[in-house]
């Protein structure tokens, strides 16, 4: 069976992207959609070979790089850690012109612990990206972002 331009298109673009996810697990980095996402969010429908790859590539263009990713965490962590409701706890870099910022909008009791929702927001490469998450910890243990 011969494979295709857009076959063998695929294939590299996912030993890529599987490579870039080796390489990242020395990386001691947090899940969250504000994180580790990208700034674009107009994708095709995934019903061909040609989308799929156009999309993985708009993804990996417009993916905050590294240090940017680590200041949007800490601008997370520092909002649900100490920030009242309301507050916006913003970021900027000077080599990216990328900036993000943060906001917790409500917080209410869950267990033995509580959640706190924060809308957060990243802009890299003039895209804009808004993101609503919730985090819930329950006495000293670490943030747990809800998936829904």
């Amino acid at each position: 069976m011969e494979v295709t331009v857009v076959g063998r298109l695929l294939i590299v673009s996912i030993l890529i992207s599987v490579l870039a996810g080796c390489a990242g697990t020395s990386k001691d980095t947090y899940i969250s959609n504000s994180v580790n996402s990208s700034a674009n969010n107009s994708y095709q429908p995934n019903k061909s070979y040609v989308n799929v790859v156009t999309n993985f590539f708009k993804w990996e263009m417009y993916k905050l790089p590294y240090e940017d990713q680590v200041k949007q965490e800490q601008a997370v962590f520092y909002a649900l850690d100490n920030s009242q409701e309301g507050e916006v706890i913003e970021w900027y870099s000077n080599e990216t012109n990328s900036s993000g910022k943060v906001s917790i909008v409500m917080s209410y009791p869950q267990g033995s612990g509580y959640c706190r929702v924060l809308f957060s927001q990243i802009n890299y490469k003039n895209k804009l990206r808004d993101f609503k998450e919730t985090a819930c910890r329950n006495g000293s243990t670490a943030w747990t972002f809800l998936r829904r």
